[in-house]
């Protein structure tokens, strides 16, 4: 197999100072000009070459122990910007319970020697088969328990139809919920409207706010169409409860359904603007040890990702474990390679009733092996983006989306920025304080 050739080291300046992004080792540092100069050298004389065996070693085929399992393909809402025609990925439907248990035994054979396991509620909106999601939960905790495993379970809903049974369920199981919600009234009536076209800000909200009641650090993750101001979305969410915050741009959709595509035209100028303020902010409130405004940044970051990569040199070399670890189930017991691909074809790696699955070309790391990704500085942190993402932008799945490159990559410098400037006492400090994470022991196996 071909060698890639790269530079060992990302250069540049920012606010008039030079950093420095080792690429191999994942680490970062201010340096001087004369540093700057020297390393330009070494980039240009020395580049570094990826072998071709350590592609061979990360062809490994993995366990498959995550498992997203369509209990329906229908959903209440019809939001602007759903990848998933409607919630209905296609066909539509409902899953029977026979596919379901099937789908738990599957994933059982498939996890081979792994212990744990895991399984994602999704749709569509879930609890649409609410009777389901019970009977499968019931169905999974006895299965483990007969051959020495275990399971834990999550759910993604809109939230819509949460009640006090529900949230009962939720605790009693210990089902972690993402509840997708995209902030202040206008923004979620105009973005997740009701299949009537109804807003559904005021009857979600008291729902989520009893969720919140039973469990606080319940995450949310919202999604910016257009040019939505991000710190408008976040107030949003906060004046709800949410604690925990994500906020990603829309992904187009792989259907040719009744989606608007030109409502998604996505302009990640806002989301950028608002990593180089969340930079100076992590600057400011380490300095000035401010632990609780600290905390609050953590659980809300765009930087969080690359600043504890870059403090513990963690490499990836997936973007995400889908086609590997991880796979999405249809409510017809199709497997494919998320639960973004439900429903298109060119994805489908098998059936939970087949044994083997069609999966070995999604088992190379982008990182090592594809061109684009291979030499760029952020390879290792990026590791080749959202294989959904990619084939919306680019029509295929290791050819990442130019704007979410510029995104990616910008994260990574920014938090190289931060991580620069911190001294040893503000790295102590951040442990100390459990803000960041002591970095592992190398022998801690």
């Amino acid at each position: 197999m071909e060698q890639k050739i790269i530079k060992p080291y990302h250069l540049f300046n920012h606010q008039g100072s030079w950093y420095a992004i080792n690429v191999q080792e994942m680490s970062a540092a201010i340096i001087d000009d004369a540093t700057a100069g020297m390393l330009e050298t070494i980039n240009t004389e020395q580049p570094v070459r990826i072998e071709s065996h350590t592609e061979e070693q990360l062809k490994e085929f993995i366990p498959v122990v995550n498992m997203s399992l369509f209990l329906t393909q229908s959903c209440n809402l019809r939001c602007v910007y759903c990848y998933g025609d409607g919630g209905k990925y296609g066909d539509g439907g409902n899953m029977e319970e026979k596919t379901a248990f099937q789908a738990v035994d599957w994933l059982v054979e498939q996890s081979g020697k792994i212990k744990k396991l895991h399984i994602g509620f999704f749709g569509g909106e879930p609890f649409l088969n609410f009777s389901l999601m019970k009977a499968v939960v019931e169905y999974a905790e006895k299965r483990v328990q007969e051959v020495g495993k275990q399971v834990d379970f999550n759910v993604t809903t809109n939230g819509t139809l949460l009640d006090d049974h529900k949230i009962a369920f939720i605790k009693e199981h210990q089902i972690s919920v993402m509840i997708s919600f995209d902030g202040p009234k206008e923004i979620q009536d105009a973005q997740r409207p009701y299949a009537n076209g109804e807003g559904t800000y005021d009857d979600t909200v008291p729902k989520i706010k009893k969720l919140l009641a039973v469990l606080p650090e319940t995450p949310v993750n919202a999604v910016i169409v257009g040019n939505t101001d991000c710190q408008l979305v976040k107030v949003g969410l906060q004046d709800i409860g949410f604690t925990q915050i994500s906020i990603v741009p829309a992904s187009e959709s792989l259907f040719n359904g009744e989606i608007d595509q030109a409502k998604l035209s996505r302009d990640i100028r806002v989301l950028l603007q608002a990593l180089e303020q969340e930079a100076e902010a992590w600057i400011d409130l380490i300095k000035s040890r401010n632990c609780a405004a600290l905390k609050c940044l953590m659980v809300k970051s765009g930087l969080y990702e690359g600043l504890i990569a870059l403090l513990h040199n963690i490499k990836r070399y997936y973007g995400c474990d889908a086609g590997r670890g991880l796979v999405g189930v249809s409510c017809t017991g199709d497997v494919y390679l998320c639960h973004r691909f439900v429903g298109q074809d060119a994805y489908k790696l098998g059936s939970v009733f087949e044994k083997d699955l069609n999966r070995e070309k999604y088992q190379e790391s982008p990182a090592t092996t594809t061109g684009v990704c291979a030499a760029c500085f952020a390879r290792y942190y990026c590791a080749g983006g959202c294989k959904h993402d990619n084939v919306c932008s680019s029509g295929s799945i290791t050819t990442p989306a130019e704007d979410m490159c510029r995104l990616r990559c910008r994260q990574l410098e920014l938090a190289a920025t931060v991580v620069g400037r911190l001294g040893p006492d503000d790295r102590a400090f951040l442990v100390e304080q459990q803000i960041f994470p002591p970095k592992p022991c190398p022998l801690d196996f």
